[in-house]
């Protein structure tokens, strides 16, 4: 098994290679270990390759492996340590009042926007649509109603 004698070979190479890339040594075993693991899981591709192209392999998935787990982290610490969880909800919240704002029909959403976005009363906003102040308010109270259902 050519894995096998490349291990035996090349094992303190591969380990000291991934440290020097990684600065930690918990880190290097484990990207090594991954590295046989895939070379277990695709031995056929060895068959037509010398022992030092196995070597250059090996190095190759070491350093395509650390290049995936530092993507990895950065994602986790970027997403995790930076961004505060009030503003994770409030993003929630935003979007969830959104997509329902846009279930309502256009007058009301209309309607809505006028009041809450431009901060207009209902006689404004009557002038504005063309209706009467007392049909902004029912259509205002109907919107509101439906989006307090939908939550």
């Amino acid at each position: 098994m050519k894995v096998y004698s490349v291990y035996k070979k090349y094992n303190k190479d591969f380990i000291a290679y991934a440290k020097s890339i990684t600065g930690n040594k918990d880190i290097a075993f484990d990207l090594v270990q991954d590295a046989y693991v895939r070379a277990l899981e695709n031995e056929n591709i060895f068959l037509n390759m010398n022992e030092y192209q196995i070597k250059g392999w090996f190095f190759t998935v070491i350093k395509n492996r650390n290049i995936d787990f530092i993507r990895k982290e950065n994602k986790v610490v970027l997403f995790d340590n930076d961004v505060p969880e009030e503003e994770i909800k409030s993003f929630e919240e935003e979007v969830v009042m959104k997509n329902l704002l846009e279930s309502l029909p256009e007058k009301n959403k209309q309607i809505l926007r006028l009041k809450f976005n431009m901060n207009l009363n209902s006689n404004e906003i009557g002038k504005v649509l063309g209706m009467s102040p007392s049909t902004v308010r029912s259509r205002l109270s109907a919107s509101l109603k439906l989006l307090k259902k939908n939550l």
